[in-house]
């Protein structure tokens, strides 16, 4: 079986969503230290001057928190100007009412922790893209690891069946591999070939969030998101 560990997101981009579908089991990475300025709360989305950041404010980042500890903050009206700013660089995108009328009701939830609204967010993009791994949280898998890769392995082994992890490129710095191999646990990283597909606003700018493949390629957005034929053995592996 395949598992995917990563931590939550904001509205992530394409490759996060098809470690999801391609997993059998995919956990969010919640109880690790919080790092601001960085995808937790942040992602960019195309304007029509280009790439532009996106973001949910988090009032307790200076505590050295962790990721599920961080707080919305709500003094500043942003969830308006987060849903102003998509409605005018998308409003002439073909899905845009559909996937607009998704994630509105969400974003103006007033959730109080950050990854409640990223997990609402994801459990209706996963829905909308027929995405139907199950989801779990490192908090919930009991810790007796001393450091990262131990971490990594307890997790894999609470999940019965496990003998892959789907990581991405980033960890390559870190894992052991000798110790995931002793532990009877293959690794993949992910080397994620965005397909282009079309845009508004010119050329095509690849690592948006996956809400603007949604906008421009409606449902045909999965298609898209699982087009890197690079992990074409890993779909083959999942369906044995």
């Amino acid at each position: 079986m395949i598992i995917s560990i990563i931590q939550p997101c904001f509205v992530p981009w394409l490759g996060y969503f098809e470690q999801m579908a391609i997993s059998d089991i995919f956990v969010y990475l919640d109880d690790v230290q919080y790092t601001k300025r960085d995808w937790r709360n942040t992602n960019q989305l195309k304007s029509p001057n280009g790439m532009k950041n996106i973001c949910v404010p988090v009032h307790n980042a200076s505590k050295g928190i962790l990721i599920n500890q961080a707080r919305i903050s709500y003094c500043d009206k942003w969830e308006e100007v987060l849903l102003n700013k998509i409605s005018e660089w998308y409003r002439k995108a073909p899905f845009f009412k559909d996937v607009f009328a998704l994630i509105e009701p969400i974003i103006c939830s007033k959730h109080e922790k950050l990854v409640k609204l990223n997990y609402s967010l994801n459990e209706a993009i996963c829905g909308y893209l027929d995405i139907f791994t199950p989801t779990f949280l490192s908090s919930d898998v009991p810790q007796n690891a001393q450091n990262k890769n131990e971490r990594i392995i307890e997790i894999c082994k609470y999940f019965k069946n496990v003998d892959l992890l789907y990581d991405g490129k980033a960890a390559q710095g870190f894992l052991d591999l000798q110790l995931f191999e002793q532990n009877k646990i293959k690794v993949v990283f992910q080397d994620y070939v965005q397909a282009p597909y079309r845009q508004l606003w010119g050329a095509f700018l690849p690592y948006t969030s996956i809400l603007d493949v949604m906008m421009n390629c409606g449902k045909d957005a999965r298609r898209v998101l699982l087009s890197n034929p690079v992990t074409d053995n890993l779909k083959l592996y999942r369906s044995r």
